[in-house]
């Protein structure tokens, strides 16, 4: 009963002395883990303040990709007020902001990189030029505008591509997407039906614009809802020009209810005079035998759609 009850306090004992064993090694080991965890905090912390985490040189730290109008100092320029701010303090969204600022950029993305050393690589998207801009036809363009409605100074942008069309305009003109795309398909509506390639449209009176279609001019009166209406209208005009080729001026496609063509009258008594006639006539102009042909075409009943 003696021994029993011995060997009884014994297993307790030895089970008392395992436990506290487990203890100690459980507390080693999460001293070990806390004292690692604090040693790689310290770390962390000391990277931040004491490793170079800033962009600190805007020719080494910023790369520029995929420009060809736009100069990479330009691109470095807009972000040289970042450059010496830590690179994660650095928004992406505003960075790409201050790029797309410059006329010439239509969209921009901008990676930040930390190794082998803090640096910005900067992708660009240019706009698509549409015309040329100028305010009159004999100065020199001063702008090129993009198929979003956006000016790209040509001073400031000098290897961006010039369209062969021209827009002129006063100073100040403002133009919408909405709108660069309305004119885009006036104009290839023009070229459709008669056969060419249209240089320019003059917008220095909005309420007289001209379209020069290579030799063609074409007073197009204001640019409202009835403009296509109107501009269909040439479909009918155009198998009538051979009558008055050399003589014709400019065709009148302000009106409503019919297209007069402005053509040079010559004096019989001296041919070498020649002075300007129009005509409004809905029908026809009559003019003496030794003038010109009739010069007025009457549109079909039924015009072309909108």
């Amino acid at each position: 009963m003696t021994l029993h009850l011995q060997q009884r306090q014994d297993v307790i004992k030895s089970r008392r002395e395992r436990r506290k064993l487990a203890k100690r090694a459980r507390i080693r080991r999460q001293v070990v883990r806390y004292f690692f965890l604090c040693l790689l905090l310290f770390a962390a912390a000391s990277g931040f303040l004491f490793l170079p985490w800033s962009l600190a040189d805007a020719e080494r730290d910023i790369e520029v990709l995929g420009n060809r109008v736009v100069d990479v100092e330009q691109v470095r320029g807009a972000l040289l007020g970042f450059v010496g701010k830590p690179i994660y303090k650095l928004d992406p969204g505003l960075l790409e902001a201050r790029v797309r600022s410059l006329e010439a950029v239509k969209y921009a993305f901008v990676r930040r990189y930390v190794l082998p050393r803090p640096h910005l690589v900067v992708q660009v998207l240019e706009e698509f030029p549409w015309a040329t801009f100028s305010t009159s036809p004999d100065g020199e363009p001063e702008a090129v505008i993009s198929e979003t409605g956006r000016f790209i100074p040509i001073k400031e942008f000098p290897n961006v591509v010039r369209p062969e069309f021209k827009i002129y305009a006063q100073s100040g003109l403002k133009m919408s997407k909405a709108e660069v795309a309305q004119w885009a398909s006036w104009v290839a509506y023009v070229a459709a039906q008669t056969g060419k390639k249209v240089d320019s449209v003059d917008m220095r009176q909005p309420h007289n614009i001209w379209i020069q279609d290579e030799d063609l001019r074409l007073m197009i009166g204001v640019a409202d809802s009835t403009l296509t209406r109107r501009l269909g209208r040439l479909a009918s005009v155009v198998p009538e020009l051979g009558k008055v080729d050399g003589q014709l001026e400019f065709i009148n496609l302000g009106l409503d209810n019919n297209i007069p063509l402005k053509v040079v009258k010559v004096d019989s008594k001296h041919p070498a005079r020649v002075s300007s006639v129009a005509s409004a006539s809905p029908v026809a102009v009559n003019t003496p035998d030794a003038v010109t042909p009739p010069v007025a075409v009457t549109p079909p009943a039924g015009d072309l759609p909108n």
